[in-house]
């Protein structure tokens, strides 16, 4: 099984409109990117055949599971903080937000590597 973290997609469960915002802003950025609903998601995080680097998601109940080895990205209008601190590595992102703000959360949580494996 290869771990979620380090190099590795971007999963983003959300509402469809702003999966597509999220996830456009973050592709214009040079990440890989993946769209799904909750249980999708969690396929895809139980499968564990994929390497994911950063889940993006207003439902991180969901989630939990994978709270202590998977990095999250919490955009909410409202986050709530006692969720957001049960998990190993958290930003909170409140909506609405500047996409210059939602990149700078996403390189934090899961910096973009280069092909030899270091930092860009």
């Amino acid at each position: 099984m290869q771990s979620q973290t380090g190099r590795g997609l971007v999963l983003i469960v959300e509402d469809p409109l702003i999966q597509r915002f999220v996830g456009g802003i973050l592709k214009r950025g040079g990440r890989l990117v993946v769209e799904a609903d909750g249980d999708g998601a969690l396929q895809i995080l139980r499968a564990g055949e994929t390497a994911v680097a950063l889940l993006i998601t207003n439902q991180p109940a969901r989630f939990l599971d994978f709270a202590g080895t998977l990095p999250l990205l919490y955009i909410a209008a409202f986050p709530d903080p006692a969720l957001a601190d049960r998990f190993h590595r958290c930003r909170m992102l409140r909506k609405p937000f500047a996409p210059v703000d939602l990149m700078a959360c996403a390189v934090e949580l899961a910096p973009p590597e280069g092909p030899a494996g270091a930092p860009l």
